[in-house]
This record gives C-alpha cells, sequence and structure tokens, in this order.
C-alpha cells in the first residue's frame, strides 16, 4: 500500500509539489500549535503561580500569629479553611520541622496520618528562606497541581511555611476554547496550502507537461513541434533550449537523411555487390547488387545473421580469413555462386573495425561470370578460326606441293588439284569475310540503311537466289505469303542477307526429299513475323542456347562437309538485334527446324512516298 501510493505521488510534479507545500503548512501548523500550547500553558502557571503568592502573602500574617501562640489543630484547619473558600485554592499550613499542622483538604483526625512535607521541593524552598514552587499530581486528591510555599518568618527566624495550591486546570480549561480555534484554523490553512499547491503546481508543471508530450514526439520522429514559451523564467529557458534542440536535430537527421541517400545511391548504383557484417556475425548493410546476387527481396538481409542469409561455403571462408587478418588486408578469392543464377564472383574483403573491440568484415563481390565466358569464347574463337583455317590452309600446302612436285605436269590431275585449291581458296575467303562482317556488325561499324521494303519481293529473290542449290540437294523450296503484305523497315541488303542465311542453312540440313518454307504471318502489334521451316535433322534441347554462338555447331563433320563456317547465325542475330527485331529458334530432332524473325512493319501511307521516291 505504501509503495503504491509512494509510486503514486513519484508520477506527477504536480502532485509532489503540491503534498510539498500542504506538508510545509501542516509542519508548520504543528510547529507553531506546539510552541503556542507551551507558551500558553507557561503563561498559565506564572499566572497561577503570581495568583497563588498574592493569596499566601494576604494569609500570611495570620498565620504567623496562629504558630507563635501555638493554636491547636483545629484552629489551623479553620484557618486553611477560611483561606481556601474565596479562592478555591487549597491552603496548609507546615511547621518548620516538615509536620502539616492544618491542610483545608485534611480533616484534623486525620492530620496525624499525613506523612512529613520536609523533603518536598516547594517546602525546601521555602524553609531556606525563598518562595517554593512545585508542579505534580497530588496522591490526596487525586490532581495536577501547582504548589507555592512561601516562609512565615518573624524576622530572620522561619517559624515555618504556608503553602497554597491549585489546580492547573483552573488556568488551562479556557484554552480548550483556543485549541479548538486554532485546530479549525490549521485545517483552514492546510485546505488553502492544499488549493494554492494545486494552482501553483499546475501552472509549473503545465509547461512541464507539455514539453514532455512534445519530448515524446521528437522521439517519435516528429521535429516540427515547438514546445510553448510563455515566460522568461527557467522554465521558458527550458522551452526555449527544448525548440533548439529539436531544430538542431531536425538539420543533423536531414544532414544524416542526405549522406544515407546519397550513400545508398552509391552502393546501390555499384555493380558490384557489397556486404558489411559486424563483429556478431549478423548484416548492416546489403546493397542491391548484392541482394540480386543472392536473389534476396527488400525485406530480407539487413539485421538477420549472415549465416541465414549466404548460405556458400567459400564465401564464409574469406569471411572468416578476413576477420582473422590484420588491419590493412585484403582476402581475396574467386568463389562460385549457385543460386539463383549460377555465377563466378570475385570476392575481396576487408577487416570493419566498429566500436570497441568489435570487429567486422566488409566484402565487394564483383560479377566475373561474363569476364570468364568472354574469355572462353575468345578461347574457343582463336581455338576455332586456327581450326578453321589451318584446314584449308593445309589443303592449300599439300596440293600445291604436289604440284611443284612434278603433278603440273599432269594435264588432268593439275587441273582437278587447282579446283580443290580454287575451293578452298574461296572457303577462305568466306570465312574472312564472314569474319570481317560479324566483327563489324558487332562493333557497329555497319550503318544500316533503314526504308519501307517490300517483303515479298525479298522473299522472291532469295528463293530465286536458293532455287539452285535447293534443286542440286533435291529439297523443295516455296514461299507462303499474305495478300496485302506491309512493308518493312529494313536495310534491302541487311535483309537479304538475313533471309540468304537462314534459307542456305535450312537446305543444308535438310536431307533429300524435304521441303524448306518461308512463310510470313499477318502482321500483329505493329510487327511481321518472318518464319524459315525446314523439315530437317533439327537440334537437340541442349544445344538450342548456343546455336547462335560463333564456330558452334551441332555436327561440326557435317558442317565442314557442306562447307558453312559457323558463323552464318551468329550473323542472322546481329543484323536482327540491329534491326531492333526479334530471333526465335524452335526445333525438335528429326521432324526440322523453325527460325522466326519479328521485324517492324512500316504503315501503307508511310510505305508509297518513299518507294516512289
Amino acid at each position: 500500500m505504501t509503495q503504491a501510493l509512494v509510486h503514486f505521488l513519484r508520477r506527477s510534479i504536480a502532485r509532489k509539489l503540491t503534498l510539498t507545500l500542504v506538508g510545509f503548512v501542516a509542519v508548520t501548523i504543528v510547529v507553531a500549535g506546539l510552541y503556542l500550547t507551551r507558551a500558553l500553558e507557561a503563561f498559565a502557571v506564572d499566572t497561577l503561580e503570581a495568583r497563588l503568592v498574592s493569596i499566601g502573602r494576604l494569609l500570611h500574617d495570620e498565620a504567623r500569629a496562629l504558630i507563635a501562640r501555638h493554636a491547636s489543630p483545629a484552629e489551623f484547619h479553620a484557618f486553611a479553611l477560611r483561606g481556601a473558600r474565596p479562592t478555591a485554592s487549597r491552603i496548609t499550613v507546615i511547621a518548620a520541622d516538615g509536620g502539616v499542622l492544618g491542610d483545608s483538604e485534611v480533616a484534623v483526625d486525620d492530620l496525624p496520618r499525613v506523612e512529613n512535607h520536609r523533603s518536598r521541593p516547594e517546602v525546601l524552598a521555602a524553609l531556606a528562606g525563598g518562595i517554593g514552587r512545585d508542579r505534580r499530581t497530588s496522591a490526596t486528591i487525586g490532581a495536577s497541581l501547582l504548589y507555592v510555599a512561601l516562609p512565615i518568618g518573624d524576622g530572620a527566624r522561619v517559624l515555618g511555611v504556608i503553602r497554597v495550591a491549585l489546580p492547573v486546570a483552573a488556568v488551562t480549561s479556557s484554552y480548550a476554547a483556543i485549541h479548538r480555534v486554532m485546530l479549525a484554523g490549521g485545517l483552514v490553512a492546510l485546505a488553502v496550502a492544499f488549493g494554492i499547491g494545486l494552482f501553483v503546481a499546475r501552472r509549473v508543471t503545465k509547461p512541464v507537461v507539455q514539453m514532455q508530450a512534445i519530448a515524446r514526439q521528437m522521439s517519435e520522429g516528429d521535429f516540427t513541434v515547438r514546445a510553448p514559451v510563455r515566460s522568461p523564467d527557467e522554465i521558458g529557458a527550458l522551452g526555449r533550449a527544448l525548440n533548439g534542440l529539436a531544430a538542431r536535430l531536425r538539420e543533423k537527421i536531414h544532414d544524416l537523411g542526405q549522406e544515407q541517400a546519397k550513400a545508398t545511391a552509391i552502393l546501390d548504383g555499384m555493380i558490384e555487390g557489397v556486404i558489411a557484417v559486424d563483429g556478431r556475425d549478423v548484416i548492416l548493410l546489403l546493397n542491391a547488387r548484392a541482394r540480386s546476387m543472392f536473389g534476396l527481396d527488400a525485406t530480407r538481409g539487413a539485421g538477420k545473421p549472415f549465416l541465414e542469409v549466404v548460405r556458400n561455403t567459400e564465401l564464409h571462408e574469406v569471411f572468416r580469413e578476413a576477420r582473422a587478418a590484420g588491419e590493412g588486408s585484403v582476402s581475396n578469392r574467386e568463389v562460385r555462386l549457385v543460386g539463383p543464377v549460377d555465377r563466378r564472383v570475385q570476392v575481396n574483403a576487408v577487416p570493419l573495425r566498429l566500436g570497441g573491440n568489435e570487429v567486422g568484415v566488409v566484402m565487394v563481390l564483383h560479377d566475373v561470370t561474363e569476364l570468364r565466358r568472354l574469355e572462353r569464347v575468345r578461347t574457343e574463337f582463336v581455338a576455332n578460326v586456327s581450326h578453321e583455317l589451318r584446314t584449308p590452309l593445309t589443303a592449300i600446302q599439300g596440293y600445291l606441293e604436289t604440284l611443284l612436285t612434278g603433278a603440273l605436269e599432269e594435264q588432268e590431275n593439275a587441273r582437278r588439284f587447282l579446283e580443290i585449291v580454287f575451293r578452298h581458296t574461296e572457303r577462305l575467303g568466306r570465312l574472312l569475310n564472314d569474319l570481317t562482317d560479324l566483327s563489324n556488325i558487332e562493333l557497329g561499324r555497319v550503318s544500316l540503311k533503314l526504308a519501307p521494303t517490300r517483303l515479298a519481293e525479298a522473299v522472291d529473290a532469295v528463293l530465286a537466289i536458293m532455287d539452285a542449290r535447293a534443286k542440286n540437294g533435291k529439297v523443295a523450296l516455296e514461299s507462303q505469303l499474305p495478300r496485302d503484305l506491309p512493308a518493312v523497315l529494313a536495310d534491302r541488303d541487311r535483309l537479304l542477307q538475313i533471309l540468304i542465311n537462314l534459307v542456305d542453312n535450312a537446305v543444308k540440313y535438310t536431307p533429300e526429299g524435304g521441303r524448306v518454307t518461308v512463310r510470313v504471318q499477318e502482321p500483329a502489334d505493329g510487327h511481321v513475323e518472318i518464319d524459315v521451316v525446314d523439315t530437317g535433322i533439327g537440334i537437340p534441347p541442349a544445344d538450342l542456347p548456343r546455336i547462335t554462338e560463333r564456330f558452334y555447331r551441332v555436327d561440326k563433320a557435317r558442317s565442314r562437309e557442306l562447307g558453312g563456317t559457323g558463323l552464318g547465325l551468329a550473323i542472322v542475330k546481329h543484323l536482327v538485334l540491329a534491326h531492333n527485331g526479334l530471333l526465335r529458334i524452335e526445333s525438335e530432332p528429326g521432324r526440322g527446324t523453325i527460325v522466326r524473325v519479328w521485324l517492324s512493319c512500316v504503315e501503307a501511307s508511310e510505305v508509297k512516298p518513299a518507294l516512289e521516291g
């Protein structure tokens, strides 16, 4: 109960201030009441003492006469009664030896049983010649009395003592009304103090409570609020300081937000992935590229354990090496990331010094997948070009050596050897031309002359060129073109090159009795679809993704036998992309292949002026 009350009071400054003021007033009233009570009581006792001294002096002479003539106990009793009645006091006459000669409260017959009073403090003082005083409870009447004793003297000699006593209540009973008035006044003072305390506490604590609410809003991130400043006192100064603090915090947070935005923009704009981990293996930072590498969304990563987010043994080894390494050292390794996309990543990791003795790690992940692929392609390209050049050059060199060693004189063999050499030189020429074309296209050195081109005319021209070769291979060659076919936006010569390469490939890999069809679909969404369909040997699914790479062949022996360079589809792919078109190849082994090309078509209103011009 006491703890609950203390907690209740401690939770509010207003309650504490009010309680303090009320407590101060209460303590003041109690102290003042005690002091006033004691002062009144002392004053009453002094007044009563003076009164008793006066009564004793009035009775002094008569008492001396009675002692001088050795009056009887009855006379002393009668004397005491006469003196006690008008003043309602108790009168006692005591001999010099302490014996009681007469008492207004004691019957004559009982006097022998009254004890000797010589040892009483007031009697001792009176026998010594002074005025004795003592306050005690009387054993005779059972009340608190004030005793005043005066010496009965005859010159310098003390004959006895006259003692006058009155109950203290005789003068203090009148103070009860005063005490009631004091109590009522104290209660009124407490009530007034309580009211004043509440008023002052509310006036004082109201701005403090407002500042508390404002501080709470600031802690929640709202720095636009301002504390009221109504006075130049300490609370007003506190309000001004709080407002200044809010303004500075707002500026600092704005500056930090800008810096964080810059850092985030820089990190997210990097092509490298960045991961920062603290000393407890918790991820501090993960930029957009790193999230992409590990297939994480924006809600995962930061704040999570590194081992939970990144599940790669090699990367964990780099992480441990970097933490164990000294400051300034760099741990690097090329690792493989399996999911969600198979990648090769160059990892550079350095220790990150945080507060205290905590050591984290910063890792920079550079995706070298494409670089390694290009290196592999380059290696394969050099090997393929060397192989493609070596084969005809070896044949040419061999036949020329044969001719030079005497075969030149044999007319029949000489001509046949020269024809073989000529065919190989043609093959070398085609290879070099295709390499030159592909290189120029990839480097952007080929400028397309885009213009509205009639697709039907281009298809007819290609079929006319390829007709003889198709007949030699006993392959049927045909076209399927819809009526009113719109023109396409293309470079006519490059469009013919695309179609010739596609039809040539289809004829090469279609066995005797097969069919090659050039089919054009109805325009849709502003594009025309051109399909080259054959009933040839088809392409295995494993080879389809790489079929447009340079020198990539499904059946290398058959390709060389047919005179292919392995660059045709690579050239087609780059030419289609240069036209902002799309190339797709569908095939099934043993059932043929469909090569689809999409090109942008031109509205009829744009075609006629261009063609006429």
